[in-house]
C-alpha cells in the first residue's frame, strides 16, 4: 500500500461542549444551567476511536503520517484558554506521548476562525524574532499578516508556542514542532505539477471580511485595485475576526454568554427580540437627548439585526445541502481570486493538479469543478466538523479525515455523520465523482478499512453516542436561555 503521508483534519473544537471531541459529564450544571459540565481531563470516546483508526492505517508504514490542522482545534471563542489546552493536551497524549506516535514530529497547522488568536501569538512572536536581527539604525520590516504557501520557507519559522508547548509537555513528545501558515499551505508535488491547497474556509463566507465591505462603502474610489488579494483581506479584517470569533472565550462569563446567544437565533422572531432587547440596554445606559433615542434605536437595531441574521444564515448554519449556492459563490470567489493569486505569484504558475481542502462549514463535501484560471478541474474536498449545532440531526454535518498519500492522492475518510436513522451511518471513504474509478490510493484504503470492524465499528457507535448527548445539550442550552 502506498504510504499515508498526510492526515488532515479540521473542526474538532477542543473544549467547546457541543463538539464530540470533548468529554462531557451530566452530573454538574455548569454549562449555563443545563445540567451538563465540559470534562477536559477525559479523553473523548470519539478523540480515542479516532486515533486508534489512525494507528491502525499507518502501521507498518517506515515513518508515520505528517498531521495537518486545519483550523478550530482550539475552541477560543466558547471555552476558556486552560479548557481548550487541557482537552489539546489529552489529544497529544495520546497522538505522540508514546514509543509508537500515530503522527511524525512536525506538525502544519493553520488557523481559523475560532482559533484565529494563535495566528496572531504567532506572527507576533516572528515579529520579535525579526526585530532582533535588524541592527540598530536600520528600517524595521512590518509584521505579517499571511505566511508563504509553504509555511517551511518562512524565515524566521512561524511556529506555534502554544501548540508545541502543549505537545512537548508529553512524555517522548519533546522532540514535536508545529509550523504555522495562515490563511492557504499548499503541499506539492511532481515537480510542482501538482498542488493540495489547504484552508480553514472562513474567507469564503463575506462575513470575515465586513471591515474590507465597511471601508469601501465608507471611502468609494479609495481602493485602487481589486480585493483579490488574501493578504489584504486579512490585513484589512485581522482584528474584526480576532475579537469576535477567536478571544471572547477568555472573556469570562461574556464568552460564555455568546454560547447562548447562538442558541437563540434560530428563527427571524428570535433575532428580533433579541437586537430589540440589545439596543434598548445600550441605549439606556448612554447619554444624549431622549428624543433622540428612538431614531438611535431604530438605526442600531437594524444595522445589528442585519448582521446577526446574515450570521445565522451563515453556510454552517444552512443544513439544506453540503454547500449552498451563497457558499458554492464565496468558494468560487476565493479559488479565483486569493487562491490562484497566491499560486501564481509563488510558484510562477498555477499546477496543473490542483485538490483544495478546507473545513470551517462542518458539512463534508467531495466534489470537481471547473475554475477560471485553472488548467484542469480542481477536486474540492471539506473536513466536516466535530461539532453539533443543533438539537436533531441534520445529515449534512459530519466528521472527515482527508487522507493524502506520497503521491499527492486525496481521499476523505468520513468518520461519522449525523443521522436520525437507529443505525447510524459506518465510516465510508468518499470520492469526488461517482462515474470516475477509485484511485489506486483508494483501493488500498477500502481493502482495509472494514467498517464492521475494530476500531471502525465501536468508533461508529461512539459517535452516534455523543452526538445524541450533544443534541440534549443544545436542546436544554436553548431552554436555558429563553427561560433567563
Amino acid at each position: 500500500m502506498a504510504d499515508l503521508r498526510y492526515v488532515i483534519v479540521s473542526d474538532l473544537h477542543f473544549g467547546a461542549a457541543n463538539s464530540v471531541m470533548t468529554s462531557l459529564s451530566e452530573t454538574a450544571p455548569t454549562v449555563a444551567g443545563t445540567g451538563f459540565a465540559v470534562d477536559p481531563a477525559t479523553p473523548s470516546p470519539v478523540l480515542v476511536g479516532f486515533l486508534e483508526g489512525m494507528r491502525q492505517l499507518v502501521r507498518g508504514q517506515a515513518q508515520p503520517p505528517t498531521l495537518v490542522l486545519a483550523g478550530d482545534i482550539l475552541d477560543l471563542a466558547l471555552s476558556a484558554d486552560e479548557v481548550s489546552s487541557t482537552v489539546f493536551s489529552g489529544f497529544a497524549s495520546l497522538a505522540f506521548g508514546n514509543a509508537t506516535p500515530v503522527f511524525g514530529p512536525v506538525v502544519y497547522y493553520v488557523p481559523g476562525n475560532h482559533d484565529h488568536h494563535l495566528w496572531e501569538t504567532a506572527r507576533e512572536a516572528q515579529y520579535v524574532q525579526h526585530l532582533g536581527t535588524v541592527p540598530y539604525g536600520d528600517q524595521l520590516g512590518s509584521p505579517t499578516h499571511v505566511t508563504s504557501l509553504c509555511p517551511d520557507d518562512e524565515s524566521p519559522q512561524i511556529t506555534s508556542a502554544w501548540l508545541t508547548s502543549l505537545i512537548q509537555r508529553q512524555p517522548g513528545a519533546a522532540g514535536v514542532e508545529v509550523r504555522v501558515a495562515y490563511p492557504n499551505m499548499a503541499l506539492l508535488g511532481r515537480g510542482s505539477e501538482r498542488a493540495v491547497v489547504i484552508s480553514h474556509g472562513h474567507f469564503t463566507e463575506s462575513i470575515y471580511t465586513l471591515m474590507s465591505q465597511l471601508k469601501d462603502i465608507l471611502y468609494p474610489g479609495q481602493r485602487r485595485t481589486a480585493l483579490d488579494n488574501v493578504a489584504t483581506w486579512e490585513e484589512e479584517n485581522f482584528a474584526w475576526i480576532d475579537f469576535l470569533w477567536s478571544s471572547l472565550g477568555q472573556s469570562g462569563q461574556v464568552g460564555a454568554d455568546l454560547g447562548l446567544i447562538y442558541a437563540d437565533m434560530a428563527t427571524p422572531s428570535d433575532v428580533d427580540a433579541m437586537m430589540s432587547n440589545l439596543t434598548k440596554a445600550v441605549l439606556t445606559k448612554g447619554s444624549g437627548a431622549r428624543w433622540l433615542h428612538p431614531l438611535e434605536s431604530s438605526l442600531v437595531t437594524t444595522v445589528l439585526r442585519r448582521e446577526v441574521r446574515h450570521h445565522a444564515r451563515s453556510e454552517r448554519g444552512t443544513t439544506s445541502a453540503a454547500l449552498s449556492p451563497k457558499g458554492r459563490g464565496g468558494l468560487l470567489a476565493y479559488l479565483e481570486g486569493p487562491v490562484r493569486n497566491q499560486l501564481q505569484a509563488e510558484l510562477g504558475r498555477v499546477p496543473k493538479e490542483v485538490s483544495f481542502v478546507f473545513g470551517h462549514t462542518h458539512k463534508p463535501l467531495a466534489e470537481r469543478w471547473s475554475i477560471t484560471g485553472f488548467p484542469a478541474p480542481v477536486s474540492i474536498f471539506n473536513t466536516g466538523g466535530w461539532v453539533v449545532d443543533t438539537a436533531a440531526p441534520e445529515a449534512v454535518q459530519g466528521g472527515v479525515a482527508v487522507l493524502v498519500d506520497d503521491d499527492l492522492d486525496v481521499v476523505p475518510l468520513q468518520i461519522y455523520r449525523q443521522s436520525g436513522e437507529s443505525s447510524p451511518p459506518p465510516v465510508q471513504l468518499l470520492h469526488p465523482d461517482a462515474d470516475d474509478d477509485p484511485s489506486s490510493f483508494q483501493a488500498q484504503l477500502a481493502a482495509r478499512i472494514d467498517p464492521t470492524a475494530d476500531p471502525w465499528a465501536p468508533l461508529t457507535a461512539a459517535a452516534a453516542a455523543l452526538t445524541a448527548q450533544r443534541y440534549r445539550l443544545q436542546a436544554a442550552t436553548t431552554a436555558a436561555y429563553r427561560r433567563d
